[in-house]
Order: structure tokens, then C-alpha cells, then sequence
């Protein structure tokens, strides 16, 4: 399974992680939550909820941020397309997916 993050939700992954270091010293913590939370989505990619658009939402334990993602059965490729703040904007990544 590969898993490879669109441009500006990589971006989000940096910055959330740099924030997490600079304000509360988690950042280490941080990371090691988002590699869970991708291990646990190339388990079972289809078993998180669909939001639409073939979009599905894993909610990140722990931390208030969600990732929002693509699953490629057929390539067996995952892409995540945003990790955002549960707070930010529903919908403000929507720009980012393949028409």
C-alpha cells in the first residue's frame, strides 16, 4: 500500500507538527500520532467513514485534527488531501481533489 500526501496536506502535516513542537514541546508526539493514524488507514482504508466524492474522514485520537483521504482500490494507493484542525473550516480542502 502506498500512502503519499497531496502537496498542501503535507504542508499542514509540517506546519501542525512544528505548532504542536513550538506550543505545548509535542511535537515528537505528534508525528509519531500521524504515523498511526496512517498505519491504521492502509489497514483498512474502506472501513472510515465516506464524506462524499469517494472522500473518507479518519479522526485522529487524541488530537483534534482530522485526515481526509482517497482510497485506490485498484492501485492499492491511498492520498491523503488535508490534515485539518477540527476548528478550521468544514470543506476548505475541497479545491484539492482530482476532478
Amino acid at each position: 500500500m502506498k500512502t503519499t500526501f497531496e502537496a498542501e496536506a503535507l504542508e499542514e502535516y509540517h506546519e501542525a507538527a512544528q505548532y504542536s513542537e513550538e506550543r505545548f514541546g509535542m511535537g515528537r508526539q505528534f508525528v509519531a500520532s500521524m504515523q498511526a493514524a496512517i498505519a491504521a488507514i492502509e489497514k483498512t482504508p474502506a472501513r472510515h467513514q465516506s464524506v462524499g466524492q469517494g472522500v473518507r474522514i479518519f479522526r485522529m485520537k487524541r488530537l483534534p485534527y482530522y485526515l481526509f483521504y482517497q482510497y485506490d482500490e485498484a492501485n492499492q494507493a491511498i492520498t491523503i488531501y488535508a490534515v485539518a484542525h477540527h476548528k478550521r473550516q468544514p470543506g476548505y480542502w475541497l479545491g484539492r481533489l482530482p476532478e
